[in-house]
């Protein structure tokens, strides 16, 4: 298998560094800001669900991924109206590239980043309150997948989560970059 950390397509090197960026620049403002101000539901350091920031830092980086494979799929002439869903990538991968991306040898990363993706859309819809339709096995499953806790239908985000999802999208991003090849 091609080191992914050298031979990287463009879209590939581009999801890698916006990654590292918001990572980068998130951990480096929290550690300001712990300093001064409360984060957190109830206050203080790593306490609650996550301070909005924290959500929006591992929305981001979630949504670097799917942003990646839409490009690699509509750069490979995929009609866009096939690929609207993660549901419907990993089907249009397979046709694409000839690669099973739920594998987990093929893309041993790919569950765990699903489970950042769901709390991607937890975050964005529900600012961080799973959506009805996520109020399920499959997706607790995910969820639970990726180290991601649960109160009720609300999920908790903290750096951690944050470091972890980058580190857990960056895989993924080279793990699916390397079945294009």
């Amino acid at each position: 298998m091609p080191d992914p950390l050298r031979e990287l397509s463009e879209f590939a090197e581009e999801a890698v560094g916006d990654i590292h960026i918001i990572a980068r620049d998130y951990l480096a403002t929290r550690a300001e800001s712990v300093k001064t101000t409360a984060v957190g539901r109830f206050g203080g350091r790593n306490s609650g669900y996550g301070d909005r920031a924290t959500q929006l830092a591992v929305a981001n980086i979630a949504g670097i991924v799917e942003h990646y494979a839409e490009q690699m799929l509509l750069a490979a002439g995929c009609n866009p109206m096939k690929i609207k869903t993660w549901g419907d990538k990993p089907r249009a991968w397979k046709v694409t590239f000839n690669a099973d991306i739920e594998d987990m040898g093929t893309c041993p990363s790919f569950t765990l980043m699903r489970g950042f993706y769901e709390a991607r859309n937890a975050i964005m819809h529900r600012r961080g309150e799973l959506t009805d339709s996520q109020r399920n096995q499959r997706i607790f499953a995910r969820l639970m997948a990726a180290r991601i806790e649960r109160v009720g239908y609300r999920i908790v985000v903290n750096g951690n989560t944050v470091r972890s999802c980058a580190e857990v999208c960056v895989q993924c991003v080279q793990e699916l970059d390397a079945t294009t090849r």
